[in-house]
Order: C-alpha cells, then sequence, then structure tokens
C-alpha cells in the first residue's frame, strides 16, 4: 500500500515541479502570458516590482521544494535506494505531510496571506487545496504504514 501511494504522490508531484522549472525558464505555458500565469497560480509575477531574476530564484526554489516533496515518500517507501538515514527521511515526510495539510486547509480560510485574485482564488477552492490535503494525507498514511 505505501509503494502504490508513494508512487501516486510522485506522479502528481513530479510533474507539478517540472512545470514550475518550466515557468522559472520564462515559459508561460500552458497559458498565454505571465500575466494569465500568475493570476491562475497566484505566482511571484503578480507583484510588477519583483525583478524577473528574482521571481526565476522563487520559482527555482519552489520547483526543488516540489521535486524533493515528490521523492521523499519514495525514499520512505523503500521505492527508491535511500541516501539519508531513516530517521531523518521520517522526519522530513513528516514535516511535508504536516506542511500539505496546513497549506491545504489555510487555504479556505480567507485570514490567508494567499492572493485573493481569480482565477486563482477559484483554483483554489476547488482544486489546488483539495490535491493538497490528499497529499498531505497520503504522506501521513505512508508515514503510519510503514
Amino acid at each position: 500500500m505505501t509503494t502504490g501511494l508513494a508512487l501516486i504522490v510522485a506522479g502528481i508531484l513530479l510533474p507539478v515541479a517540472g512545470l514550475h522549472f518550466l515557468w522559472a525558464l520564462g515559459s508561460p505555458w500552458p497559458f498565454k502570458s505571465e500575466k494569465m500565469l500568475a493570476q491562475a497560480v497566484g505566482g511571484p509575477g503578480l507583484n510588477p516590482k519583483i525583478s524577473p531574476l528574482t521571481k526565476c530564484g522563487v520559482t527555482m526554489v519552489a520547483a526543488g521544494a516540489i521535486l524533493t516533496s515528490a521523492i521523499l515518500p519514495l525514499f520512505y517507501a523503500n521505492v527508491l535506494p535511500d541516501p539519508l538515514p531513516q530517521k531523518l527521511v521520517f522526519w522530513l515526510l513528516f514535516v511535508q505531510a504536516a506542511v500539505f495539510l496546513l497549506r491545504g486547509c489555510l487555504g479556505y480560510l480567507s485570514v490567508s496571506a494567499m492572493p485573493q485574485i481569480e482565477p486563482f482564488r477559484t483554483y483554489n477552492r476547488r482544486f489546488f487545496n483539495p490535491l493538497i490535503i490528499a497529499l498531505g494525507l497520503a504522506c501521513a498514511v505512508i508515514l503510519l504504514a510503514q
């Protein structure tokens, strides 16, 4: 069960990380412009005062974090050989599950610091939050079932 969940988590997060790397390099795909991309995903392009280099850096960090989030469950479920101590992977995956669950739940509260622009607000409530909560629950199950 943990192997299947780890593969599902990775299968969802690896393409998301790839998209973020693509966006960091300047492509707005699958949107027509950087402005449409920023409005849809709540990205750093929303602030016109942020330089292109800073936008690239912020998006690269996000892509790296998402890539790490895809790989951690694979390490913990022994799908990939683990280069780190198992206890460290446990705690990193624990923090990941907590962050996903917290981010997913906070997205439903109007007090969150997330952009309240459209279409991000609608996408966040309909798609991003439920997916992030599901990923957090999957990581928690991986931790508990191992």
